[in-house]
């Protein structure tokens, strides 16, 4: 993701996520913070369809968000935007990658168990609507050079949205 993105990406942001979105600003600091942070955008058609974004602070990252627009959903976009980061978490030495997401959104939650995240904690009442946040992690073994968060080209994403 670049500052040229930006404009596309947020309104994406506000289309998928009405009572969450980030404000613009939040995605310009997010940007700010190379050194912390890789954020991400998948096109298709030369248009953004998806986005990523990581934070990570040794020695644990944390999935800011994934996005994909719902008519693209289970074309292996969302996979591949969520493979990227746990590649990054690694790089980054990370041996933690953690995320929430909704407790109403099984299909997200089911694309990360399918890369071996385990729900570890549950926000009472996290979103600003009141729904649940499911504290998810997953354990990176800095050994295994497949381990999980490798995908196939036959892996399809369930859902993606806002953790």
């Amino acid at each position: 993701m670049a500052a040229a993105d930006l404009p596309a990406v947020h309104d994406l942001e506000r289309q998928l996520f009405p009572v969450d979105a980030w404000p613009l600003q939040m995605f310009v600091d997010e940007l700010a913070q190379a050194e912390t942070r890789s954020y991400l955008v998948a096109e298709a058609g030369g248009a953004i369809v998806g986005y990523a974004g990581l934070m990570c602070i040794e020695p644990i990252a944390d999935v800011q968000t994934i996005a994909v627009v719902p008519e693209l959903e289970g074309r292996g976009i969302g996979s591949a935007l969520l493979a990227e980061l746990i590649r990054e978490s690694r790089r980054r030495h990370a041996a933690d990658v953690l995320l929430e997401v909704r407790a109403d959104n099984p299909r997200a939650q089911q694309l990360y168990r399918r890369f071996g995240f385990e729900q570890i904690h549950t926000r009472p009442r996290y979103y600003r609507d009141g729904v649940d946040a499911l504290i998810m992690r997953l354990q990176l073994h800095t050994t295994d050079s497949a381990g999980p968060g490798t995908t196939t080209d036959d892996t399809q994403p369930t859902e993606t949205g806002r953790e």
